[in-house]
């Protein structure tokens, strides 16, 4: 079998715990240790530390420089990839790849850990096993992989579905409801709970390197009592994508609320987007109506991560593709 490619960016699973403070490893490769410990050498892995950062620091070229790796390298001569990460901004980057590498025919997996690798209640170890046999399944496409606090099982999802661990619980989900599949003692099983109706994905973007990711996504979440006036759209700023509460509504007060910031938007030619609408509705609040009859564009039945992760790639491609 071919060898899997290990590409580390840091986070938990390859940092180290230190009178109390967690930092990454120079050595980076701790999680990987344990793993042969516990499982064996029967797998043969090739490892590049790319980066060494915990994912609360994550930037843009952070994402160019892991896009435009996987994007030069030769990918057939692996039978797969793992990148290990760190939870914090797991479900971002796990997006962007699954937007950005959809056309790959070599099955990747993003993983992490809830505590450094030399902790013994650490997930690191379950996680690269179940991302190992999933890539032993060939199964193309990117995949994000997590032992969630209180199961006997990891849990496979679509990384371009997956939702930001619970704050609280520490718990990754899904916008459809459910994992794809649970890998339990190296066995894959479809999931046992029901799937939720999710639309199919947009036409796939045309990503190529040297990917460069020079303009700006701006991001809100609304809050009661936001004052919209405290934002300021830079030079760089080439769309808005403001979230919506649960019924798809924002605020629409004639002084300071999103439909103000939309007339903002609208002024200076910067699309403003809208997430997330279900894809069959037959009625919309009066809020949400005010807003598209104003030019909000709706995002249908999106995590806010890969609607994100998409205009980013949309507004950097336009931009590349003009040379």
């Amino acid at each position: 079998m071919k060898p899997i490619l290990l590409v580390m960016t840091g986070g938990t699973i390859g940092s180290i715990l230190e009178k109390g403070i967690i930092r990454p490893d120079s050595h980076a490769d701790g999680a990987l240790q344990i793993y042969r410990q516990q499982y064996g050498q029967e797998e043969q892995f090739e490892t590049i530390a790319l980066m060494n950062i915990l994912s609360e620091n994550l930037q843009k070229k952070h994402w160019e420089q892991l896009a435009n790796y996987l994007l030069q390298t030769d990918l057939s001569r692996y039978s797969g990839v793992i990148v290990t990460h760190g939870s914090d901004t797991l479900s971002y980057t796990g997006a962007f790849l699954g937007v950005c590498m959809h056309k790959t025919a070599c099955p990747i997996v993003l993983t992490a850990a809830d505590k450094v690798p030399q902790h013994p209640q650490s997930n690191a170890a379950d996680n690269l096993r179940a991302a190992v046999w999933l890539i032993r399944q060939q199964r193309p496409g990117v995949f994000t992989v997590y032992r969630n606090p209180g199961d006997s099982f990891c849990s496979i999802w679509l990384s371009t579905h997956v939702r930001e661990a619970d704050v609280v619980t520490g718990r990754f989900s899904s916008i459809d409801g459910r994992p794809l599949y649970r890998i339990e003692k190296d066995v894959l099983l479809p999931s046992e709970e029901p799937l939720q109706t999710v639309d199919e994905p947009p036409p796939p973007l045309s990503i190529s390197a040297p990917l460069r990711l020079l303009y700006d996504v701006l991001l809100i979440q609304p809050y009661p009592g936001m004052d919209y006036r405290t934002i300021q759209l830079r030079e760089s700023c080439r769309a808005v994508l403001h979230m919506t509460y649960h019924s798809s509504s924002a605020s629409t007060q004639p002084d300071n609320s999103a439909l103000w910031f939309l007339k903002k938007c609208r002024h200076k030619q910067i699309p403003f987007y809208l997430s997330s609408f279900p894809r069959d509705i037959d009625s919309v609040y009066e809020t949400s109506h005010v807003l598209l009859q104003n030019g909000a564009v709706p995002l249908c039945h999106s995590t806010k991560e890969t609607a994100y992760a998409r205009l980013l790639l949309q507004v950097n491609t336009e931009l590349n593709e003009q040379g």
